[in-house]
């Protein structure tokens, strides 16, 4: 199902959009679980998270590609990833620099969004200072249209997350990296679809149609022609 799935990546379609990528070191700085739960997968699609896939979509469209996939074994927000897991995706010297963030602050209890804009713009700006061309900044589909939320939260989680994506692209734009905000994706069939039994987790579905949505958009606005921001 998952390569009949048009939301999805088609076989050899990472390999076509990106196979004049400019980068030789990918690094990928991700505040989700790494695993995905066996209740989460989705028949015919297989049991890998976004930022694998996208690790690996990198390393197929360029054999010979480095690709740094730090993972979480719990969920962080943005202030963890930047203590846990800055310094050795900077010592990695990488050229394109992937940061997932934003679902766990969103589900936090507290939401700090002064926070959240300063730990983001201290990561951007030293993996900038280290060399890196290309920082992306991906940020979480519409956690209220899942079904997972109750209808008088609903408001709550969608301000959060409308928040959050105001102080994402402020940064990006300052910093002149390229911030991807899955919320906006349309084309991605019921919601609801996309989600797993826990609260705020995609199923393997979700992840599918992230990374599909990541690696499209990196094609569109990075390669080949260069620096992009948006």
């Amino acid at each position: 199902m998952e390569d009949d799935d048009p939301r999805c990546l088609r076989p050899g379609e990472a390999r076509t959009l990106l196979g004049d990528l400019p980068w030789r070191r990918a690094v990928v700085l991700s505040g989700q679980e790494g695993r995905l739960p066996r209740a989460a997968v989705a028949p015919g699609y297989r049991p890998r998270v976004w930022p694998d896939r996208v690790a690996r979509a990198l390393r197929e469209a360029r054999p010979g590609l480095a690709c740094l996939l730090v993972q979480a074994r719990r969920e962080l927000v943005l202030a963890e990833v930047r203590s846990r897991q800055l310094a050795q995706a900077l010592a990695f010297r990488a050229d394109l620099a992937l940061i997932v963030c934003g679902g766990p602050d969103v589900r936090a209890r507290g939401f700090d969004a002064d926070v959240l804009e300063t730990e983001l713009s201290r990561i951007v700006a030293s993996l900038k200072e280290t060399g890196c061309r290309h920082t992306v900044v991906v940020s979480p589909f519409d956690w209220s249209a899942s079904g997972q939320v109750a209808a008088a939260q609903r408001d709550r989680v969608r301000s959060r997350q409308r928040l959050l994506a105001e102080r994402l692209t402020i940064v990006t734009l300052r910093h002149g990296a390229l911030h991807i905000d899955l919320m906006k994706q349309k084309e991605t069939g019921d919601p609801r679809t996309l989600w797993g039994p826990q609260l705020g987790r995609l199923n393997s579905r979700g992840h599918a149609v992230a990374a599909a949505a990541v690696v499209r958009t990196l094609a569109e606005h990075l390669a080949p022609q260069g620096p992009a921001s948006a």
